[in-house]
């Protein structure tokens, strides 16, 4: 279990609103029932986690434009991006998180997913592959996830989208960009590192320049 945390549950979203943990109009619940998504993970009671909408519209631009046929989601939380890559066409899925027990819930119906319960880091040291990675790392390690997948570029053939916070100071922007073959995008108040190898500047400038 995460340092701290004491307790994790998944819970109904519909639970969530009706009891005043979050509100109907908070974009994580927005984000969840555009995908039909109904379980979010909470912690200690208190703190509720699921995909952003900047998370979700980069993710589907990326699918669209990439057309992968396999794709990880790292730190899968809710299984929104999983359920996204479903909806999309992808034909081989991996959830991995920690604490999948939403994901279990929302993904019941959905084909062609695999949902592995492992710490990420753990996970991408057994020398998996995909074409499309998507990483929506806690806040604590998100510079860890996009040093590591910096540094191993094999686990995606194609891309790697990272989310790295909602702030992000304009020297670390500067100098993540200056990296060969990575680029930084904003959406909707998120920030995230996009990765990719060879031949494909043309594709990820396209997808920028539909994300801007």
């Amino acid at each position: 279990m995460r340092a701290g945390v004491r307790e994790v549950k998944p819970v109904r979203i519909d639970w969530l609103t009706r009891t005043a943990k979050v509100s109907p109009m908070s974009p994580l619940v927005l984000a969840a029932e555009k995908l039909g998504i109904r379980w979010l993970m909470l912690f200690d009671g208190e703190y509720v986690y699921g995909s952003s909408p900047g998370l979700i519209e980069a993710a589907d631009a990326l699918i669209r434009a990439m057309r992968p046929r396999s794709l990880i989601d790292l730190f899968g939380g809710s299984g929104a991006v999983s359920k996204l890559a479903a909806m999309n066409g992808v034909k081989r899925i991996i959830y991995v998180d920690l604490y999948p027990e939403a994901a279990y819930r929302n993904l019941r119906s959905m084909r062609g997913i695999e949902i592995v319960r492992e710490d990420a880091f753990k996970f991408l040291g057994r020398g998996v592959e995909c074409d499309l990675l998507i990483a929506d790392p806690p806040e604590e390690l998100a510079d860890k996830t996009a040093r590591h997948l910096m540094r191993n570029r094999r686990a995606f053939r194609k891309a790697a989208l990272i989310w790295i916070g909602s702030d992000c100071p304009r020297r670390k922007i500067s100098s993540l960009a200056r990296m060969r073959m990575t680029e930084i995008i904003e959406v909707w108040g998120d920030f995230f590192l996009i990765l990719w190898n060879r031949g494909l500047r043309d594709l990820i400038e396209r997808v920028k320049r539909m994300l801007e």
